[in-house]
C-alpha cells in the first residue's frame, strides 16, 4: 500500500485490513512515498517523519510491515520503479497495489503505466463521495489494460489533507488517527502551521 501518509490515519488501516481479509494476503506493506512526483508543488512532511508515523501506526499488527524502499531510493519516486523492486525481492509472488478511487482515476497518466499494469493487480478502495464508476470509465478508455479489483471497505470520511488542516486549527482528530501517531504529532509539533 503506497501513499504519502502525511499523516497515516485510521482510514488507511481499515483499507489495509479489508484488503488483507478479502484478498487473503499474508502481508500488507506500507510504503511511504519518498519524494512523490505528484506532490512536487506541495509542501510534504519529511519522509523520515512520515515513515516514523507509519511505523507507530502498524507496530501492533504483525500482518502489516513498513517498507522504506522509496524513502531510501532517493530522488523522485515512481510506482513502476517500486513495483519492479518488489517483484525482484518477492520473486513469484502476486503483487497487489492498494489505492483509493482518487488515485485510480489518474492511473492512465502515470509514468510507465504499462509497467504498473504488468507488475501488479490494482486494488481500488472506494473513498467517501467518490464513485468506482468514474474509475471504470477512466480505465476503460486507457490504452493500458489494468487488472483491477474493487474492495468492499467500510466508509471512513477522513483524509490526510483534512487532518492537517484540522490540526493546524487546533481541532481534535484523536478519533481519526492511531493514538501513537497522535502522540508523535503532538511531541514533534507537526502540522501546527499548515
Amino acid at each position: 500500500m503506497g501513499g504519502t501518509f502525511d499523516p497515516v490515519h485510521n482510514g488507511h488501516l481499515v483499507i489495509a485490513r479489508s484488503a488483507a481479509e478479502q484478498l487473503e494476503l499474508s502481508r500488507v506493506l506500507f510504503i511511504p512515498a519518498g519524494n512523490p512526483h505528484f506532490k512536487q508543488d506541495q509542501e510534504v512532511t519529511p519522509a523520515s517523519q512520515r515513515a516514523d508515523m507509519v511505523a507507530l501506526a502498524i507496530a501492533d499488527d504483525s500482518l502489516f510491515a513498513l517498507d522504506l524502499c522509496e524513502v531510501e531510493r532517493g530522488g523522485i519516486t515512481y510506482t513502476a520503479d517500486t513495483l519492479e523492486e518488489l517483484a525482484q525481492r518477492y520473486e513469484g509472488a502476486r503483487l497487489f497495489f492498494i489505492m483509493g478511487t482518487d488515485s485510480a482515476i489518474t492511473l492512465p497518466g502515470w509514468k510507465r503505466a504499462d509497467d504498473v499494469a504488468r507488475l501488479c493487480t490494482i486494488v481500488v478502495a472506494k473513498r467517501p463521495g467518490q464513485s468506482t464508476e468514474r474509475v471504470r470509465e477512466a480505465l476503460g478508455t486507457s490504452p493500458v489494460d489494468f487488472d483491477v479489483m474493487y474492495l468492499d471497505v467500510p466508509q471512513i470520511d477522513v483524509s490526510s489533507t483534512q487532518l492537517r488542516e484540522d490540526m493546524a486549527c487546533g481541532r481534535d482528530v484523536s478519533d481519526m488517527i492511531p493514538a501513537p501517531v497522535g502522540a508523535y504529532i503532538a511531541r514533534t509539533e507537526l502540522y501546527r502551521n499548515v
